[in-house]
This record gives structure tokens, C-alpha cells and sequence, in this order.
């Protein structure tokens, strides 16, 4: 499997040494003409940024001492005079380059037509729609976008936004190549802000406007993510936790935070409404957003508070208990 990553800022590194851990060997292409010397530059800042961060990983027991340099060597930096005679046998191309529509326009470009129409293109932006930037790829059925999250050989999540031209057999190709590496793949239709950015973004927003508002101090806002919202959602999804607590009391929650704060924007949408009136309250209904008639209710919940356990052991929060 022969992968090439394009662009050599942060991204392009986390990408390119996630395959090295998986024994993968990579060239990590400059997406930039640049004097010799401006390149010995750039050459050695990202050696320099690759080894601190493998030494890191060390540090905190990833990987052994001894291994750090072999994985180092997997990745090969190359200039981009050395650009398309890279590209010929990929099977596998990440763009890193800058979130700027008319650099990535320049490069897909590139890419389409230096390389075969059975190499796979992958975008890795986090803002532009996979629909907007299939258009600059040639035989755009072998194009797709997959938002990693940071740092990206830590982070196993990876969202997938084919574009509407995507073949399902690359789609399928990629998802076999991040399975094989460790990570999990998700899909999901193009929409602005996909969904990991589209939900932070929210919850940021959110937790910087309770700041603003001087309801609690920055310290206390983020131990309130740390040690309850983050811990929560380390356990139970989202949706999951709707039913869990059923949709009504979240529609309750949702009428009177918007009636209280005089803002729809913490107004229910019309799902947990439809939920309510059809009664697909979650667990207690047996229906929702989960197929809970099919899972034993009392095992998943036994087994959902053993991962309670274990998180708050891991953060060593453990609950304290006195035996009297």
C-alpha cells in the first residue's frame, strides 16, 4: 500500500506518523515551491516536530525507546519538485493543505491529473463541504473528504463525507484501510461542520458565552466538561443519552431553558417532538432513537456503569467508599 500525504503542517505530520506507527512507510509531500533552502527549513522544523513527538509517545508509553527511530524512517519528506513522480503509484492520497478553497482547488487539480483514476483522493478539511471540492478532481468517483480529529494518532475517530460522485467501492476501500490501522470510521453526508465540529462548536460557543456571562470562572467551566459533560459522552452517545433519560425530559429541559433565557436556540427540534407525541420516549418505552427491543436493557445498563467505573478510575476519581 503505497499512501501520500501532501501538505506538511500539522495535520499532514499527525496523519503521516499514525501510518508509521501502523508500519506503514510514507512520503509526506512539501505542497510548496520553495528556494533550497527555505525547504532545509521546513525539512528540518518537521524533523524536528515528528521526533518530539515520537519521544513523547515514548514518555507516555506508547512506544519503546528503541522504536523511535524506526518509525522516524518510515516517513519520507520530499520537496514538491519531487511531486508527480510520487504520486504515479499511489494508491492513497491525503491533502493537508491550508483550509483555503482556492489552495485546495490548486492542489486537487494536481492530484486528479497526475495520478490514475484508480488512486484514491482524500481531503482532510474539517470545513469544506466533499461536494464542493469533487468538482477539481478528475474522475471524481474516486474522491471523498475524512475529517481526522487531533491529534490524529491518538484520536480513533475519523469522519467519512463522500461526495455525491463517490463510489461505494472506495468508500469501502477507505474504510477497510482506517480499520486495518486501528481507527473508526464513520459516515456521514456533506453538511457544513460534518458532525464532531458542527456539536463542539455549540458546546464551545456555549461554554464561552457562560463565561461571558460570569456564571462560573474558566477553571470551573472546564472541570464541569473534564469531570461530567466529557466523562459522560466518553460512555454514552449523545442520542443514546437522550433516551437514557427519555425525550420528554429533554423537551421539558428545552421549553424552559428557552422560555427562561428568552432564546430559541436552546429550543428542541422537531425529532424530540415527534418523539414525545408518539411516545418513543427511549428505555422506558422500549423505542427512541436506540433498538432497545432488542437489547437486554439491564446487562447494557450494568455494562455501561462498569465503563463509568473504569473512567473515573483512569482520572483517579474514583467514588470514595467508607464502610461503617
Amino acid at each position: 500500500m503505497n499512501i501520500v500525504i501532501v501538505g506538511c503542517g500539522r495535520m499532514g505530520q499527525g496523519i503521516a506518523l499514525t501510518y508509521a506507527l501502523a508500519g506503514y512507510s510514507i512520503h509526506l509531500l512539501d505542497a510548496k515551491t520553495r528556494e533550497h533552502k527555505e525547504f532545509l527549513e521546513l525539512l528540518h522544523q518537521t524533523q524536528n516536530n515528528l521526533n518530539e513527538t515520537l519521544n513523547i509517545l515514548y514518555r507516555i508509553k506508547l512506544i519503546k525507546k528503541k522504536h523511535i527511530k524506526i518509525i522516524f524512517k518510515k516517513i519520507s519528506i520530499l520537496k514538491y519538485s519531487e511531486f508527480y513522480k510520487n504520486l504515479n503509484s499511489a494508491n492513497v492520497i491525503f491533502e493537508c493543505v491550508p483550509e483555503k478553497l482556492k489552495i485546495k482547488k490548486n492542489i486537487l487539480q494536481l492530484l486528479g491529473n497526475a495520478t490514475n483514476k484508480k488512486t484514491i483522493i482524500s481531503s482532510t478539511t474539517s470545513t469544506i463541504l466533499s461536494n464542493e471540492l469533487s468538482q477539481f478532481v478528475k474522475f471524481p468517483e474516486r474522491f471523498l473528504n475524512a475529517h481526522w480529529l487531533n491529534p490524529p494518532y491518538l484520536m480513533p475517530l475519523i469522519e467519512v463525507s463522500p461526495a455525491k460522485e463517490t463510489n461505494i467501492k472506495n468508500i469501502n476501500k477507505i474504510f477497510r484501510l482506517f480499520k486495518s490501522i486501528g481507527k473508526i470510521p464513520i459516515k456521514c453526508n456533506p453538511s457544513p461542520g460534518y458532525i464532531v465540529p458542527r456539536i463542539q462548536t455549540l458546546a464551545m460557543n456555549e461554554a464561552a458565552r457562560i463565561h461571558q456571562e460570569e456564571i462560573a470562572s474558566s477553571e470551573d467551566i472546564d472541570k464541569s466538561v473534564i469531570y461530567g459533560f466529557g466523562l459522560r459522552f466518553a460512555v454514552l452517545g449523545l442520542l443514546e443519552f437522550i433516551d437514557w433519560g427519555g425525550a420528554d425530559t429533554l423537551n421539558n429541559a428545552s421549553n424552559y431553558m428557552t422560555k427562561s433565557m428568552k432564546n430559541k436556540r436552546f429550543a428542541a427540534p422537531k425529532i424530540i417532538k415527534k418523539h414525545v407525541e408518539k411516545n418513543n420516549l427511549g428505555i422506558s418505552t422500549k423505542s427512541g432513537f436506540v433498538e432497545w427491543k432488542k437489547i437486554n436493557i439491564k446487562n447494557y445498563q450494568e455494562e455501561k456503569l462498569h465503563k463509568f467505573m473504569q473512567m473515573t478510575k483512569l482520572l483517579g476519581i474514583k467514588p470514595k467508599i467508607k464502610i461503617i
